[in-house]
């Protein structure tokens, strides 16, 4: 199959998953309110929080070595394993320290722990079985998701601890389906590792992995952080606000999401550095177009419709929408740089989001929702930069 043909494929398959989600999110607002609707979304970000610093960045490591040949699928799903179980105790420790009840301990780990399952399993079958497989893991947990929260607005019952379940079944479920998947495709089995060579070791996962992890975590824990720094400053009202906005900026960004892991693994086979380049400025100038639209429209649907509690909603949206565009760029630049073995440049721009949050942290003592959304944006072209800076040097390198 062409890669256009997969990536239409891919667009298709997880954009059910992600209008789910997004559906999900918009019932809860209008049906519940923004603060039960900021509830859901900041355990969503909580529970994918723990989940990318448990997975120690493995998802990205063993698709590099598997593909690459460095290492057999069989050794990769010991690794998957031996993660999954860490996050047991790493989300229980995380919840601790949260002052949690023992109830919220369980029930958080054992969420962490399907998420950090499905994460691992999904990027396996990407390597070796057929992409619509790896579509329909990645969006089954979204659906159902969508699915639970029909039932809580049904029930009226949307206490923290039902999201906790809900997340936790939606990941294990489909984490269970993976895996046998890949056992159907005999992936798991012994004589699928008979032509093996010399497995990669641990120092070489880590290399690879902890550069994947940090910007997982740095990046996941920058959302937490400022749904925080709203929640504090401006109420659980405003927190609900944000979170809307940053679910439907998501909407432009997740066709990125979807094609990463094909590009990929295309540029693992054909280096592009140049079509990388391409689709990046393509990407970010279309963001830009489309954040100036909903600038303009804000005057007509100041409330994105959902009514005066989302009063400002769409220009907060607007604002998030400028840094989408230089953070889709980035994502875009994030995959190639992987696909070249040089994760570590996508560090760099985490560490100089966190540099900018850091100093508008400081000189916003107390923010408007306005405020924290345009530091937000300054944050993401921050990180934009980097990518920038990296990608000239290369060329002036090449030339």
């Amino acid at each position: 199959m062409s890669l256009k043909r997969q990536l239409l494929l891919s667009f298709g398959l997880q954009g059910l998953g992600a209008a789910a989600v997004l559906l999900a999110t918009l019932l809860l607002g209008a049906r519940l309110g923004p603060e039960v609707q900021g509830g859901f979304s900041h355990w969503k970000a909580e529970i994918e929080f723990v989940a990318a610093f448990a997975m120690l960045g493995l998802p990205q490591a063993l698709f590099f070595h598997v593909k690459s040949g460095g290492l057999s699928t069989r050794a990769a799903l010991r690794w998957v394993r031996r993660c999954t179980l860490l996050a047991l105790p790493v989300a229980a420790l995380y919840a601790l320290s949260r002052h949690a009840g023992a109830a919220t301990i369980v029930l958080l780990a054992l969420a962490v722990a399907a998420g950090v399952a499905h994460g691992q399993l999904r990027t396996l079958l990407l390597v070796r079985a057929r992409t619509e497989w790896f579509n329909v893991i990645t969006a089954l947990p979204q659906l159902l998701v969508l699915l639970g929260v029909l039932q809580v607005i049904a029930v009226g019952d949307a206490a923290p601890i039902r999201w906790l379940v809900l997340f936790g079944l939606a990941f294990g479920l489909a984490a269970a389906l993976a895996w046998w998947r890949l056992r159907a495709d005999g992936v798991a089995a012994p004589s699928a590792d008979a032509a093996a060579g010399t497995e990669v070791g641990w120092r070489a996962l880590a290399h690879f992995g902890l550069a994947a992890w940090l910007t997982a975590a740095l990046s996941t824990a920058a959302v937490l952080l400022v749904q925080r720094w709203v929640d504090a400053a401006a109420g659980r009202a405003a927190l609900g606000q944000f979170a809307l906005a940053m679910t439907l900026v998501q909407v432009p960004l997740t066709p990125i999401s979807y094609a990463a892991p094909l590009l990929l693994r295309r540029w693992m086979e054909q280096p592009g550095a140049r079509a990388a380049r391409r689709v990046a400025l393509a990407v970010f100038g279309a963001l830009a177009l489309i954040a100036v639209v909903v600038w303009l429209g804000a005057g007509i649907w100041p409330d994105l419709g959902l009514g005066p509690a989302y009063a400002g909603a769409t220009r907060a949206l607007a604002l998030l929408l400028v840094g989408a565009a230089a953070e889709a760029a980035s994502r875009v630049l994030t995959v190639q740089a992987s696909a070249s073995g040089l994760p570590w440049v996508a560090v760099r721009a985490e560490a100089a989001r966190w540099a900018v949050l850091a100093l508008a942290w400081l000189a916003l003592p107390a923010p408007t929702l306005m405020g924290v959304c345009a530091a937000w944006a300054v944050a993401a072209w921050a990180a934009a930069t980097v990518f920038v800076a990296h990608n000239v040097a290369q060329a002036r390198a090449a030339a």
